[in-house]
């Protein structure tokens, strides 16, 4: 079983090399692929110092590296990491374990244990929005959906398309997964602070706000029957909430008095909630046969079996 460790990096000169060498003390049959996402620095240079594999992805964004490891890397596992070592991996073999016995197609080290300064306060605020947000929408009970850190066997990598290309990606690899089928488990890993003369490329309200966009697309995309619900529901309590006063008084007196232009704008907002809820049902159809004729594909492929 082929076992590979793939650390996405950019401008990691610090700290890839220590990276690199702790996955060789811990893992030392893996291969070891740090793939560059343009380094302007000396990335590349102490990554093969230290024994890594280099490719290189030269369109920027973490997404685009974490795509283009899907569709180059052959291995049976594999294993993503950051390259800026705020992620301790002694507990590596734990976390590949229930892929390797075929329990989970994907452990997520889930950062639970963490040194204070590793997170600031608007990062945290922001990881816990996220994943509560993604688990109302879908009906998880996940900890932490924004981990770098994750176990993968072969058939899910070789299956999930990805089309985020920046900080999204960790989301939508769950929420893609989760739409497919694929069985995540989340095991607690130690998240320590990004050592001296490291940085961090987050915004957090940037990149907070790139995340929530692609939940929100990706939760249109894959269950469009509730989404297009919620919508019409805000349309038709609206026009319920302008309606009412209107039939309470012609109710009372036969007629509705002076607020012609409000029935027609209640009228207009049922009229509304009915054509989004049937775009729902239209669109959830099409989704399901998208989904039938998706699952054909990947049972075809070799690389499923």
């Amino acid at each position: 079983m082929k076992i590979t460790v793939v650390i996405p990096a950019l401008n990691e000169e610090k700290t890839i090399a220590k990276v690199v060498r702790d996955f060789k003390q811990q893992l030392p049959e893996a291969e070891i692929i740090v793939y560059d996402n343009n380094s302007t620095d000396r990335t590349v240079e102490e990554a093969k110092k230290a024994g890594a594999k280099v490719l290189v992805q030269h369109r920027r964004g973490k997404g685009n590296v974490i795509r283009a490891m899907f569709e180059n890397v052959e291995s049976d596992i594999y294993i993503m990491v950051d390259g800026d070592d705020t992620y301790v991996v002694d507990n590596v073999r734990e976390l590949i374990a229930p892929v390797a016995k075929g329990e989970a197609d994907m452990v997520v080290g889930a950062r639970l244990n963490y040194e204070e300064t590793s997170f600031s306060w608007s990062h945290k605020l922001g990881n816990k929005l996220i994943t509560t947000v993604l688990n109302r929408l879908f009906g998880t009970k996940l900890k932490d959906v924004e981990s770098g850190y994750r176990v993968m066997n072969r058939e899910l990598v070789k299956s999930v398309i990805l089309l985020e290309g920046g900080f999204g990606i960790e989301p939508e690899l769950t929420i893609r997964c989760l739409q497919q089928g694929f069985r995540i488990q989340e095991l607690p890993v130690h998240y320590r602070s990004r050592p001296e003369g490291s940085h961090s490329k987050l915004n957090t309200i940037n990149d907070g706000y790139v995340v929530l966009y692609t939940m929100i697309t990706l939760f249109r995309d894959y269950n469009p029957i509730k989404f297009f619900s919620l919508i019409s529901l805000f349309f038709l309590i609206i026009g319920l909430i302008t309606g009412s006063k209107i039939t309470i008084e012609y109710l009372m007196t036969g007629s509705i008095g002076g607020h012609t232009g409000t029935a027609a704008f209640t009228i207009m907002m049922i009229i509304l909630s009915t054509l989004v809820f049937l775009m729902g049902v239209l669109l959830d159809s099409v989704n399901n046969k998208w989904r039938v004729t998706q699952e054909m594909i990947r049972k075809a492929m070799p690389n499923s079996k």
